[in-house]
């Protein structure tokens, strides 16, 4: 549905690069007056970094969003490193959500961010979460379509792991380990939007074959414990879009597995179907 959306702006409208767009959130509260004057740009400069920064080698096939709200907790010097401590929330305004409950960093005023090979505990840490989103999201233009960024996300979280500021990348590392090798979860996502893609352009019998393989890895996708999560996760955001193709479908068998699979939403489901 959302390629079928950005065909008809193409049509509409001249050819342009596609683009990485960031919505960054700063709070600080928990910070005394200089520190936090010191950070009072950075969620700006964070979505310049986001914005400006070449993320993959080949073209973005639509724009993409990059949503965080960053939370300081708490400040302390050590030499002339100025170190920040806090937790983020991180997302792409749609089916990705995740909660990063540690991470520490040094930053004195005015330093520029700079996107670079090696290890900064601020930059890296921008790196993986922009990585890890991107990713999932290409996941759902082509099959494995974000294993290149997976693969990048996984070394940028290694090397902080080495890294003096090491809080919280050995959870990253796992993070992006159950993401990147779960090939249920996402060849359910790359076959929910090829399922889509083909409806809308009209293909109706060959639509059939993904949305088939949609319920199968979805099903498989949600029991198991290292994809639960970002299965729910998906399914909280899709389930509205995904029982309404369903009933434009028309194929009952469909809804009644969906409802069996994602009880959570059952309410809505049969609402649904109270009116096939």
């Amino acid at each position: 549905m959302k390629r079928f959306i950005v065909l008809l702006l193409l049509v509409w409208s001249p050819l342009s690069a596609q683009e990485v767009h960031a919505e960054i959130k700063l709070n600080t509260e928990h910070l005394d007056d200089l520190p936090r004057q010191a950070v009072s740009r950075l969620a700006q400069d964070i979505e310049y970094y986001i914005e400006n920064s070449e993320w993959t080698f080949e073209e973005l096939p639509a724009d993409f969003l990059i949503q965080a709200t960053l939370f300081l907790e708490s400040y302390t010097e050590s030499g002339y490193q100025k170190i920040y401590t806090g937790k983020a929330f991180w997302g792409n305004g749609d089916d990705q959500k995740y909660f990063d409950k540690e991470w520490q960093f040094h930053f004195n005023e005015g330093d520029a961010l700079v996107r670079s090979p090696s290890f900064n505990a601020l930059t890296s840490f921008v790196d993986f979460w922009v990585l890890t989103i991107l990713g999932s999201d290409l996941d759902t233009w082509t099959e494995f379509g974000g294993s290149q960024l997976y693969t990048e996300a996984r070394r940028v979280a290694r090397s902080g792991t080495r890294d003096q500021f090491s809080q919280g990348w050995k959870e990253r590392l796992e993070d992006i380990e159950k993401l990147s090798r779960n090939q249920d979860y996402r060849r359910m996502k790359f076959a929910y939007y090829e399922a889509i893609d083909l409806w809308d352009s009209g293909q109706k019998k060959e639509a059939l074959i993904p949305l088939e393989k949609f319920f199968k890895h979805l099903e498989t996708s949600k029991k198991r414990q290292d994809s639960r999560i970002f299965t729910v996760n998906f399914l909280n955001a899709k389930y509205k879009e995904l029982g309404d193709f369903l009933w434009e479908v028309g194929k009952l068998e469909f809804m009644q597995q969906l409802i069996r699979i994602d009880e959570d939403h059952k309410d809505y489901y049969n609402s649904i179907l109270a009116d096939w």
